[in-house]
C-alpha cells in the first residue's frame, strides 16, 4: 500500500510543503513515483517519518537527525539517553522548587509573612533557574543563602533602606558614605556566591535584567548602577598608590565613566572561557580588542597609565575583590589580547 503526499500529509499532520522540503534534503524521500511522477510512500516510508518525528521532539535538527538516521541506532539510544538526562535534571529542580514553595505555603497558612529570600528563592528558581545558573551554581547559592540568609536580612534590609536615602538625597557615589555602602552590598553578594567571581557577575545579571526582582527587593536598575559607580570610585582609591597626582586626576575623570560597560563583556569573556573557546579564535579576538578598547578609555586614552592599571590589578587582589575578574579570568583574557599584538604569554 502506498499513500501519495497529500494523504500523508493529512494523517500525520505535516503540510506538503514540509514533506516536499523532506524530499529535496534527502531526508525523506519516498520509494516510490507514479507514472504521473507523483509520490508514492510505503511502510518504510512511513516508518522513518515516525522517528523523523519522534526526534523533532527532542529538538534536533533536521541535519542531525538525517545523520542519526542514516548510521546505526546506537547514535538515537545516545541522544534519547542525554533527553532523559535532561529531564532528571528538571525534575530535580522542580521538585526543589515544589518543597520550596510548599514551605513558603506553610507559613502562609500559619499567618506569617515569609521572608524576602524566601520569596527570592522561589522567585530565582521561576524566573532565573538555568537561564542565569547551572545545576551545581543553583545548588552553590542556595547552601550559601541556607547557611546566613536570616543572619543576613536585617542588615539587607537596612542597606536597601540606607541606598533609598542616599538616592534621594542626591549623595554623590563619590561620597564616603556611598562607597561605604557599596562595598559592604558587595561583600554580602560575594559571600552568597561563595567568593566566587564569575557567580557574582550572573548575580548582577539578574538583579539588573529581572523586573520582578527589582520591585521584590525595592532596588532598580538606578539603584544597581549607582551601588555600581560608588563601588567604582572605592575601587579608584586602591590604585592610588601605583599612579601619581596627575594619573589620578586623569582616571577621575575617566574611570568611574567606563563603569557600566564592564559587566557585560566580562560576562561575555567568561562564558568564552568556560567554553573553552581558544584565545586566538574570532570570537575571542573581537572581545580581546573590546577589552583593550574600554581599559584604555577608562585611563583617558593614556597608554602608559593604562599599563600602570593593568600591572596593579594584575599584583593586587584588593582590586580585583568584587569586580567579576579572577586569575583565570585575567590570564585568559592575557593570552586573546596577546594574539591581537602577535606575542606570545606562553
Amino acid at each position: 500500500m502506498f499513500l501519495r503526499i497529500g494523504e500523508l500529509a493529512r494523517r500525520t499532520g505535516l503540510t506538503v510543503r514540509a514533506l516536499r522540503h523532506y524530499d529535496d534534503i534527502a531526508l525523506l524521500v519516498p520509494s516510490e513515483r507514479s507514472s504521473g511522477g507523483y509520490r508514492l510512500y510505503g511502510r518504510k516510508d512511513v516508518a522513518r517519518l515516525y522517528r523523523i518525528q519522534a526526534l523533532r521532539r527532542l529538538d534536533l535538527s533536521l541535519a542531525d537527525i538525517q545523520g542519526l538516521l542514516d548510521n546505526a541506532a546506537g547514535g538515537i539510544s545516545e541522544v534519547v539517553a542525554q533527553q532523559v538526562a535532561q529531564l532528571d535534571r528538571e525534575i530535580l529542580q522542580a521538585s526543589a522548587l515544589r518543597n520550596h514553595l510548599l514551605a513558603v505555603q506553610g507559613q502562609l497558612q500559619a499567618s506569617e509573612e515569609p521572608g524576602i529570600d524566601d520569596w527570592l528563592l522561589a522567585l530565582e528558581s521561576m524566573v532565573a533557574g538555568s537561564k542565569y545558573f547551572s545545576d551545581d551554581e543553583q545548588r552553590t547559592l542556595k547552601a550559601q543563602r541556607d547557611g546566613f540568609a536570616d543572619a543576613m536580612a536585617p542588615e539587607r534590609a537596612e542597606l536597601s533602606a540606607w541606598l533609598h536615602r542616599l538616592v534621594a538625597a542626591g549623595v554623590s557615589p563619590e561620597s564616603p558614605q556611598a562607597q561605604a555602602l557599596a562595598q559592604r552590598w558587595i561583600e554580602l553578594l560575594l559571600e552568597e556566591a561563595g567568593g566566587d567571581e564569575g557567580l557574582l557577575m550572573k548575580l548582577y545579571a539578574m538583579h539588573w535584567n529581572e523586573p520582578s526582582l527589582h520591585a521584590l527587593t525595592g532596588v532598580d536598575r538606578a539603584g544597581i548602577r549607582y551601588i555600581s559607580h560608588a563601588m567604582a570610585f572605592a575601587r579608584l582609591q586602591l590604585y592610588a598608590p601605583y599612579c601619581s597626582a596627575s594619573d589620578m586626576a586623569t582616571l577621575r575623570q575617566h574611570y568611574v565613566a567606563q563603569t557600566d560597560a564592564w559587566p557585560p563583556l566580562i560576562a561575555e569573556v567568561r562564558q568564552q572561557m568556560l567554553a573553552r573557546a581558544p584565545t586566538d579564535g574570532a570570537a575571542m579576538r573581537a572581545l580581546a580588542r573590546r577589552w583593550q578598547e574600554l581599559s584604555l578609555a577608562k585611563a583617558g586614552g593614556d597608554a602608559a597609565l593604562d599599563a600602570k592599571l593593568q600591572r596593579a590589578f594584575h599584583h593586587d587582589a584588593a582590586l580585583r575583590v568584587g569586580s567579576g575578574i579572577d586569575e583565570t579570568l585575567v590570564a585568559y583574557v592575557g593570552q586573546a589580547i596577546a594574539h591581537l599584538s602577535g606575542t606570545s604569554t606562553s
